[in-house]
């Protein structure tokens, strides 16, 4: 049985991916600062910190997962010093540690795929120019050339760029769930108000449990020093995604602009390719949007 580590085990991508992976027969090691035990062999390790993480046992590891770290766009353009030296600092760590103790386990290295250049032409591959839009997107590209400079140093290395994923266990802070948990209050007698930012770009969506699997035939089926589109390869506007979930409110919902949730950049339309995934290790989503909007609302109504 392999063993993998999965960094940021009790977020919102690791607690699928942990449940992902066990399903599939591997052991799974998980690391974060706080949270849920209940699926993986959890460890308590603040990763920013390279003396905690030097008490992880690599040589008990066939693979690291790396999902840590800070992971939304928006709060970035606030405290990007704070985004940047977090997201590379802990990879550095991962890395250093491993080395350390002579240990070098395939790492599989989560990027994003926010950090194209909003001028290349749509479909979004793998070969598009990237071009950082936001300290979390620069934060990303300096991961990514951590994960090649590793490789000299004898790992093997594969990149994910995951486009944006949504799906029941998200937390605040992203248009999903900000506007599931507004109208589950709103049907709990809360106002009658959901504030919204700018809906009218539209983006590339995929189910969180499809990117779990998704990261799964990568560690079993991706080749080490390639890059991976994580994506459904249609575009979505943030108003589609707002009448199919009001839709599915139970009270009326009264809708209002709330210029506090305007982004200072928003790229209109972003949506990728994922034939190279597909080619290499058969993936594809599965998962269809009405499927995720409707779980998302029955997660928020029992945790509200």
């Amino acid at each position: 049985m392999k063993t993998i580590l999965v960094t940021g085990s009790n977020g919102f991508v690791g607690t699928h991916l942990s449940l992902e992976l066990s399903n599939h027969g591997y052991r799974v090691i998980g690391v974060d600062r706080s949270g849920n035990e209940a699926t993986v062999n959890y460890r308590s390790v603040d990763l920013t910190k390279s003396s905690d993480v030097q008490k992880i046992d690599f040589k008990e590891v066939d693979a690291v997962i790396h999902l840590a770290g800070l992971a939304a766009v928006g709060p970035s353009f606030d405290e990007p010093m704070k985004y940047i030296t977090t997201n590379i600092g802990i990879e550095v760590n991962l890395f250093e540690a491993a080395l350390k103790q002579n240990a070098k386990p395939k790492f599989i290295v989560i990027s994003s795929g926010s950090l194209y250049s909003n001028n290349s032409r749509l479909p979004l591959t793998e070969e598009s120019e990237v071009l950082a839009s936001s300290p979390y997107a620069v934060s990303k590209l300096g991961q990514e050339e951590l994960a090649h400079y590793y490789q000299t140093r004898g790992f093997e290395c594969i990149i994910a760029r995951p486009f944006n994923h949504i799906g029941p266990g998200q937390g605040l802070g992203f248009l999903l769930p900000d506007l599931a948990k507004q109208i589950t209050d709103i049907e709990r007698g809360n106002g009658r108000v959901v504030s919204v930012g700018n809906l009218e770009s539209s983006r590339d969506y995929t189910d969180v449990r499809d990117i779990a699997r998704a990261y799964r035939l990568i560690l079993e089926k991706g080749k080490s020093g390639e890059i991976y589109n994580i994506c459904s390869g249609a575009a979505v506007s943030g108003n589609e995604i707002l009448k199919n979930i009001v839709s599915l409110a139970s009270s009326k919902v009264i809708i209002k602009i709330d210029p506090k949730r305007l982004r200072p950049s928003d790229t209109p339309i972003l949506f990728g390719s994922n034939a190279k995934i597909y080619k290499d290790t058969g993936w594809k989503p599965e998962i269809k949007l009405a499927k995720t909007l409707s779980d998302v609302m029955i997660d928020w109504r029992k945790r509200v």
